[in-house]
């Protein structure tokens, strides 16, 4: 009997000191777990920091894969120019560096554009009402633009790019493509070459001061520049929606792609009572160029709260007209398919 209450003994403390040895190896376990999770999230921290996940701009048009990469502080350029049936005109069909790498703020994003082709010798019947699309390409820009006019359409959109066979001024590719069956007065966007090793570094800004707001947008556009932010400024004695101001000034040389802050006149506004201290907000803007609709939301911060004062689809480079009442100090912000977009302080 007392050897047995040895032998339980034994196992008991036996038994003991298994459990205190695996109990401090999960202890010791669980704290370099913990000290490996927090320094891989530190590190993280430190290499993500001052950049930005590259986007996949792959199947994008060319515009919406710049749009994408300026929202992103990254500079898109175009890399080389080729011919693939199977992808749509000015496709991306790859980029450098891929998707998912993370690259600092102004880096450049190398794209592969698709020229685009259109079998030859295949008939199209214009619809009643329609124009069949000339093909332009290869064309000079002035004479792209005569042919599209004399069939009652209109020049778009004009990127330039660099092109190894096409000298400067030169149609590389058109969307929509030659024999699309188009609406009288659509636009036509171009691509057209800027010779070789061109379309990149620098341009010159133009100056657009005593412009309306759309025609500013236009000459930019051919410029290889957007419209940034737009200002409006009180000027007396002046119609609504004239640039009387842009920064950087013109004659500047700026990196192609550059987005520029216009001031223009706000339109007037018939006087009216304001016993409780509430004024008017107008805000006028351009949307970036897109082929998929854009959901605009204007949210205001003031006295009288946080409040939705504007929800409406549009379409890419609309001209989004607000107006709304507001209340002391606070500010205005503009959200694009639900994303952060511009916003200004109400004083």
């Amino acid at each position: 009997m007392r050897q047995e209450r040895r032998e339980d003994q034994k196992k008991s403390r036996l038994l003991e000191f298994l459990g205190r040895v695996f109990g401090a190896a999960l202890l010791f376990g669980l704290g370099l777990f913990v000290s490996f999770f927090v320094g891989f999230v530190l590190f993280e921290g430190y290499v993500g920091s001052g950049s930005v996940p590259v986007p996949d701009v792959r199947n994008m048009t060319l515009l919406e894969a710049i749009n994408k990469a300026t929202r992103l502080g990254l500079r898109l350029e175009v890399e080389r120019v080729t011919s693939d049936p199977g992808a749509p005109p000015l496709a991306v069909l790859d980029q450098n560096p891929p998707p998912g790498a993370r690259a600092k703020r102004n880096t450049r994003l190398q794209v592969v554009v698709n020229g685009g082709t259109l079998s030859e010798g295949v008939p199209v019947t214009p619809q009643k009402g329609q124009v069949s699309l000339p093909d332009v390409r290869g064309k000079s820009l002035e004479e792209a633009q005569s042919i599209l006019e004399g069939s009652g359409l209109r020049v778009g959109r004009v990127v330039e790019v660099s092109h190894d066979t096409l000298p400067r001024g030169y149609v590389i590719s058109q969307n929509p493509a030659p024999q699309t069956e188009v609406a009288p007065g659509s636009l036509v966007h171009l691509l057209i070459s800027a010779g070789k090793g061109g379309g990149t570094g620098e341009v010159e800004v133009p100056d657009v001061v005593g412009l309306r707001l759309e025609e500013a947008q236009e000459v930019l556009a051919r410029n290889g520049l957007v419209v940034g932010s737009v200002e409006e400024v009180s000027s007396e004695g002046r119609p609504g929606g004239i640039v009387v101001g842009q920064n950087p000034q013109a004659g500047e040389l700026v990196p192609r792609g550059e987005s520029l802050r216009l001031q223009v006149t706000r339109a007037q506004e018939r006087p009216q009572a304001e016993t409780d201290g509430r004024k008017t907000l107008s805000l006028r803007f351009v949307l970036p160029s897109s082929q998929n609709p854009i959901t605009v939301q204007v949210v205001v911060q003031d006295e009288l709260g946080e409040r939705v004062v504007y929800e409406r689809e549009h379409r890419g480079e609309d001209l989004v007209e607000v107006s709304a009442l507001t209340k002391g100090r606070g500010k205005v912000t503009i959200f694009l398919n639900g994303y952060y977009y511009w916003e200004k302080k109400i004083d």
